[in-house]
């Protein structure tokens, strides 16, 4: 008996040597192979509609509305039937004017006109917040002094604050130089 285990415990070694390594798989391959029979079930054939929908509807309706299934007719995988779901009455009011553009981008996504329809129900929902590197002014006290002096000759209110916020938004865009 103990003979048959060490002969046991060699051949496991062996075949440990034997083993091809194929490296280690991302998360992402991982939860969609999880995802893909659940989300299958509401529609959608993959996880891209749901992780992509802020790119696909943009920060402002994706902040308060996400997608809950995607119905389509009998036999049919185009002109479904888009539900989502918004946090409240405002949301579904953004949404309502933007029903067109939604359709038209979440089709865009696809690549085929999966979506003719869109059907919002209202619940409560976790609503995404601005991060705050967005929020903090990105020129120095510096800078927007230096940017106010160039325009202190213009004399039109108007034009001087245009002129401003172009130049405020130029030099936002420039590579930060050592202040």
């Amino acid at each position: 008996m103990i003979e048959r285990c060490k002969n046991m415990s060699n051949s496991k070694k062996e075949s440990d040597h034997r083993r091809n390594y194929e490296g280690l798989n991302t998360l992402t391959y991982e939860i969609r192979q999880i995802t893909k029979p659940i989300l299958g079930k509401r529609g959608f054939a993959g996880v891209d509609v749901i992780t992509y929908w802020e790119d696909i509807v943009g920060f402002d309706l994706s902040r308060g509305i996400r997608p809950e299934k995607l119905v389509f007719e009998k036999d049919s995988r185009i002109n479904g039937t888009l539900y989502v779901k918004a946090a409240g009455g405002a949301f579904a009011m953004l949404l309502e004017h933007q029903k067109e553009r939604v359709i038209q981008r979440v089709n865009v996504f696809f690549g085929y006109p999966a979506v003719s329809r869109i059907k919002v129900r209202q619940g409560a929902l976790f609503l995404k917040t601005p991060s705050i590197e967005a929020t903090k002014p990105s020129l120095s006290p510096q800078k927007l002094k230096q940017l106010q002096e160039r325009l202190k000759n213009i004399e039109d209110p108007n034009l001087k604050t245009v002129l401003f916020n172009i130049g405020k938004a130029i030099q936002e865009k420039q590579p930060k130089e050592n202040e």
